[in-house]
């Protein structure tokens, strides 16, 4: 990676002297002026040049090189767990992100918790809930332009392990609206060579207000049945409509995360069963959550 700092077009650079984040906006970079820990990341939210892995950066060479192609990963989680990618208003959650990938030696992360608005102005602070520094040594926060946008990153000198590094922060969510996360982990070998052959992995996520869970009883009009259960290759759902609304069915993992849309149109007040394919989908425990109008149910499935 680059041996020389390049101001204002480059983001979080590893294996340097310091790790001083670097604005990477579209707009306004001459004007840019440093906060006291840094400035804003490229983890590829709107008005961002891209990510660590285009040119120049950790991409190295001309062309840069594509997120996501190491052998490596970042990943987030949360305590308490944010179940089918959804967060309680106002709930204070304790966050790790790691970094992984064998043979690396240095590690370095940026995150950004945005609202749903899309902006591309990187002097608007734009978040979305409250980041906090609980791990001085290793982590810390920067905003572009002294007062823009807020980031959330490695510390100088946080990231130095062995094949994998985990980060820990504080994050607590709004009272409402959706969450945009955009994470970038690097994973590099810490020689400062121009060339160096790292890797950068990226995450975007929408995070949403949790859904109040609602008990299935005898007397309520909307009702889900999922069948067979397990099965192999087709998935059949019946549900009873009460009034004309749109249907949503959405399928996710064991982690929350949603693997696949199965429906989503319109209906008239009746029974309606649909049949999926999930054939091509790897085995293990999934979760239904099934949306029609205000009303909302989630069913756990196998596949074998």
């Amino acid at each position: 990676m680059k041996t020389q700092h390049v101001l204002r077009t480059l983001p979080f650079m590893l294996g340097l002297a310091t790790l001083a984040p670097l604005c990477s906006f579209n707009s306004g970079t001459t004007d840019s002026t440093m906060s006291a820990t840094g400035q804003a990341s490229s983890v590829g939210s709107p008005g961002e040049m891209g990510t660590c892995s285009r040119s120049g950066c950790h991409g190295a060479g001309s062309g840069g090189l594509a997120d996501n192609a190491g052998p490596g990963s970042v990943t987030w989680t949360s305590v308490p767990a944010m179940s089918f990618s959804q967060y309680s208003p106002g709930q204070v959650y304790h966050m790790t992100v790691t970094v992984a990938e064998t043979g690396k030696t240095h590690f370095g992360f940026e995150l950004e918790m945005l609202d749903n608005s899309g902006s591309t102005n990187g002097h608007v602070n734009n978040s979305s809930g409250t980041l906090k520094v609980t791990d001085a040594a290793h982590t810390q926060i920067w905003q572009a332009f002294g007062t823009g946008r807020l980031s959330l990153g490695h510390s100088s000198g946080g990231g130095l392990a062995t094949n994998t590094c985990s980060f820990t922060f504080d994050w607590t969510a709004p009272s409402t609206g959706t969450v945009n996360m955009y994470l970038c982990g690097n994973a590099t070998n810490n020689n400062q060579a121009a060339d160096a052959p790292d890797n950068v992995y990226s995450v975007h996520q929408q995070l949403t207000p949790l859904v109040t869970a609602v008990v299935e009883k005898e007397q309520e009009t909307f009702t889900v049945t999922a069948f067979p259960v397990p099965t192999r290759d087709i998935l059949n759902i019946s549900c009873k409509v009460p009034e004309e609304g749109n249907l949503l069915v959405g399928l996710f993992n064991n982690s929350g995360l949603l693997i696949r849309t199965l429906d989503n149109r319109n209906l008239e007040p009746g029974q309606f069963t649909g049949s999926y394919s999930v054939g091509d989908l790897s085995k293990g425990i999934y979760f239904l959550r099934i949306t029609c109008g205000n009303e909302t149910r989630s069913k756990p499935i196998m596949i074998q």
